[in-house]
């Protein structure tokens, strides 16, 4: 894929003022060669050179055609784009995933792994696939999971772990897998992403308050001891969040709403820096280098922040459908990945290291050429 060219493409929001577009030549991208999945992929993560791969599929595709058995979880080597043998079974949806040395932690709609009990929570060796001790009574459904500080930090729809209450947040135990009976914060509604890092975790949702308080509706951040929310961040995002990633002290949102949005905010304060508007949710928003990707459900890119009831853009748009590549202001580029489908791009992710992203999905195609809802592009 050619490299990126940082040119100004589109109009956005900027702290309140409409930069306006300027037109220039779009740069096709093509994916690296990798294999494909027969069913859609929700989640991913990076760890080293391998990608894990969450989701609903049944079968890896390679480039020659060829289906190979895999059930709802999978790994390729990040580099070659190639499967690997890590091939666990999970009985039902995986939509999330963390990958570290010591394990990788899924979750989901499953009820068995590898054809053992496991409720909707798992831990399987990262070369092996074997499963891990990890093992709980979970009533609802994780939608993320993160890993950071000895602990193992899970939200979702959750109401109860083990038969102990919990609002849509758990922690476990790093070393021992037992449920933390200290951390305990109430969100109103689910949780779809989790960033923890040493300090703090910060989590992304459907939302209106975490632990009973003003300013947290959708994004909040909290102590990753105590639970206690950081009044310091104050949230004014309206619409649920998809997903968070962190660089530095920006933190990146994927919106949804009346027109889907891509945001960047201050990662202490949530004080908003830019918002890109599109005419459809927005899913996921990952940096890699001095690259932002955003995936989503849309098709076009707004000039500006008004929009249709049904998210239409008002004040005119730049074809973007289910990609789009901005640069750090949060101007739109001119690289163009354009997939299919009604619900397009679902999950990435990426890695600095690489200088790759990875968009999965249910799009069979990029740029109009078949590529079954997985796609891993250079940087």
């Amino acid at each position: 894929m050619s490299r990126v060219v940082r040119t100004l493409t589109a109009g956005l929001i900027l702290a309140g003022a409409l930069i306006p577009g300027v037109a220039h030549a779009e740069v096709r991208a093509s994916p690296e060669s990798t294999v494909t999945f027969d069913g859609t992929i929700q989640s991913m993560a990076y760890l080293g050179d391998r990608l894990y791969l969450g989701g609903d599929f049944t079968h890896a595709i390679d480039t020659t055609g060829k289906l190979v058995a895999r059930t709802r979880l999978a790994a390729i080597d990040a580099r070659t784009g190639k499967l690997l043998d890590w091939s666990p079974v999970a009985d039902g949806r995986v939509r999330a995933i963390a990958a570290t040395d010591r394990g990788v932690y899924v979750g989901g709609d499953f009820g068995a792994v590898n054809g053992y009990t496991r409720d909707n929570l798992a831990q399987l060796d990262p070369v092996t696939g074997a499963l891990g001790p990890f093992r709980h009574s979970v009533y609802g459904h994780p939608h993320a999971i993160a890993v950071s500080g000895g602990r193992i930090y899970v939200g979702g729809t959750i109401t109860q772990v083990d038969r102990q209450p919990r609002s849509r947040l758990a922690a476990f135990d790093l070393a021992t897998g037992a449920l933390d009976p200290q951390w305990k914060p109430t969100a109103q509604d689910s949780v779809n992403t989790i960033v923890a890092t040493g300090d703090r975790i910060l989590l992304g949702g459907a939302f209106m308050q975490v632990n009973g308080l003003k300013n947290t509706a959708r994004i909040a951040v909290v102590d990753p001891q105590t639970g206690a929310v950081r009044p310091a961040f104050r949230s004014t995002i309206g619409y649920a969040v998809s997903s968070l990633s962190l660089t530095g002290s920006v933190l990146y949102a994927a919106v949804a709403g009346k027109g889907g949005r891509a945001m960047a905010l201050d990662a202490t304060t949530g004080a908003t820096k830019w918002t890109v508007t599109a005419d459809g949710d927005v899913q996921s928003v990952v940096r890699v280098n001095d690259t932002i990707v955003m995936g989503g459900h849309f098709d076009r890119i707004c000039k500006s922040a008004a929009v249709g009831d049904k998210g239409a853009c008002q004040e005119g748009s730049t074809d973007r459908i289910k990609l789009a590549a901005l640069d750090l202001s949060g101007r739109l580029l001119p690289w163009l990945a354009d997939a299919n489908g009604v619900m397009g791009v679902e999950t990435m992710a990426a890695s600095t290291r690489l200088g790759k992203i990875a968009a999965g999905g249910s799009f069979t195609q990029i740029n109009g050429t078949t590529q079954r809802r997985f796609a891993q592009f250079r940087f």
